[in-house]
């Protein structure tokens, strides 16, 4: 038993908590005139608009943010992790792949660990 304690202990101190948020925007329309004036086909696209540019239904893709986003019928949704609680003897760092790992604050190089107590 006082393993299992000990064991839950270790893993509530480094436990690594997220908070996500997700993002939804309505699905936006343009409308495009052919022919000639009085004889005028009016054709309507669907399309989600993420920072300026405008997405096609059925597209998906991730950001420089580390968000997953795609556009349906529906809208555009977005989601990402969010941010995460670390000790303050350590730092999150989110590599290119979006992969979050803690890491020492004095060596980004060196995983974190528990914070060493020093006798008087």
């Amino acid at each position: 038993m006082k393993v299992f304690i000990a064991l839950l202990l270790v893993m509530c101190a480094t436990w690594r908590m997220t908070a996500g948020y997700t993002y939804f925007a309505q699905l936006q329309s343009e409308n495009r005139l052919y022919g000639p004036e009085g004889n005028v086909r009016v054709v309507t696209t669907h399309y989600c608009e993420w920072e300026g540019k405008k997405m096609m239904i059925g597209s998906s893709w991730k950001t420089t943010g580390c968000e997953q986003c795609s556009c349906s019928d529906a809208g555009l949704f977005c989601s990402a992790s969010g941010t995460y609680m670390v000790p303050e003897h350590c730092l999150m760092v989110v590599d290119e792949n979006c992969q979050p790992d803690m890491v020492d604050a004095n060596d980004p190089f060196s995983p974190c660990g528990m914070p060493q107590i020093h006798g008087k």
